[in-house]
């Protein structure tokens, strides 16, 4: 170990950038510039809720990674990675000439760079002054390279994600605890934030999403100071988040008891999911697990298009999973893996329901299996 509050033993993260490299390699990319939050946490263990500040890691064929990181942001290095030290940029410095110097440095010169293409944080106006300055440089997307290095998790991995998991729970039963004919979402998001901090809970990914009544349309809504009535549905969707792995949580409570119509799409919601859960399997196809789901949902709601699933980890505001890197949907086909990390999910008619799910070597392991799979009833 190297930082104070280091998440994994060096070792692991040796391993992980040698299997970059691997990938680095097949993809025929010399020097690699990464620029996701989540991977740079993933190679480094560096992480800071300041990563609006530029922020970039240089990868080679050899030697240790180059971070490059706000003066100020020094002292998360020693926290949390295991890399004995950073460069740094103070303000009014140009980062892009910065980060040219690393880049020739690590070899860039008349050689094949991979830049993340689609990170977020990677503006227009540090890429393109940055790829003119690599004009003798072979530039390539190196989209999703550490993504699907990322998918297949590690034991210390899922350990996180299984604490995540359990505190997912605790927030979905002190959210039902707080539910009633008087209460309002923000009364709901107060229990669920002081359950989920009395846990241990990081700051999450995303906002807890609450929504009662006709907010169920209203998508990935934030509790307001709208009263929860009687005869209305609350769809919670609940995070956990333990050294930035993240486990969701999906569940539909009914204000008072639930209408033949509710009780009916809840049946078949359910029913569609548990066929899917079941079915997945190292070997098994994403368009095959989705159509379980979407096939049977789409004779109550014809015009279901949402994903069914995503793969699930390190997560950064704005989002808690690993977004497109293995979605479920109807575009998309992949193989599922030993040991990869899913948060599976179904709605139709107000009522939604999910679960994370780990692959195991002859199925799956449901990491939220506490709370039940149902429709709760307050």
């Amino acid at each position: 170990m190297t930082g104070r509050r280091q998440a994994f033993s060096t070792a692991e993260f040796q391993a992980r950038l040698a299997r970059v490299r691997d990938e680095m390699q097949r993809q025929h990319i010399d020097v690699l510039l990464v620029s996701a939050p989540e991977n740079i946490c993933y190679l480094t263990g560096y992480q800071t809720s300041g990563y609006f500040a530029y922020q970039a890691l240089i990868i080679a064929e050899n030697g240790p990674p180059l971070l490059l990181i706000r003066h100020l942001e020094r002292g998360n290095v020693a926290e949390y990675s295991w890399l004995s030290d950073a460069v740094t940029w103070k303000e009014g410095d140009d980062v892009v000439a910065i980060t040219l110097d690393l880049l020739r440095a690590a070899g860039a010169g008349n050689r094949c760079v991979g830049i993340e293409k689609r990170a977020w944080f990677l503006t227009v106006a540090v890429a393109e002054p940055l790829i003119a300055g690599l004009s003798s440089s072979r530039i390539v997307d190196a989209d999703r390279l550490v993504e699907r290095v990322r998918l297949v998790k590690s034991a210390a991995e899922i350990g996180y994600v299984r604490r995540a998991a359990r505190i997912a729970e605790l927030e979905q039963r002190a959210a039902w605890a707080a539910i009633s004919a008087t209460a309002c979402e923000a009364d709901i998001a107060a229990a669920i934030y002081g359950a989920g901090i009395n846990a241990g809970c990081e700051y999450t990914g995303l906002p807890h999403h609450i929504m009662s009544g006709y907010r169920y349309d209203v998508g990935h809504a934030n509790w307001t100071g709208k009263q929860v009535r009687r005869g209305e549905l609350v769809l919670l969707e609940l995070y956990g988040c333990v050294e930035r792995y993240h486990a969701t949580q999906m569940r539909t409570v009914s204000v008072g008891p639930p209408s033949d119509a509710t009780k009916r799409a809840s049946e078949v919601v359910i029913a569609a999911q548990d066929a899917a859960l079941a079915a997945m399997r190292p070997g098994a196809t994403a368009s095959a697990i989705d159509a379980l789901v979407r096939e049977p949902i789409r004779r109550i709601r014809p015009d279901y298009v949402n994903r069914t699933g995503y793969s699930t980890g390190i997560g950064f505001p704005p989002r808690t999973g690993e977004w497109d890197a293995a979605d479920f949907n109807e575009q998309e086909d992949w193989e599922l893996k030993e040991n990869m990390v899913f948060h599976m999910l179904a709605l139709a008619q107000g009522f939604g329901i999910s679960e994370t799910v780990l692959v195991t070597a002859t199925g799956i392991e449901r990491l939220t299996a506490a709370n039940p799979r149902e429709l709760v009833v307050r």
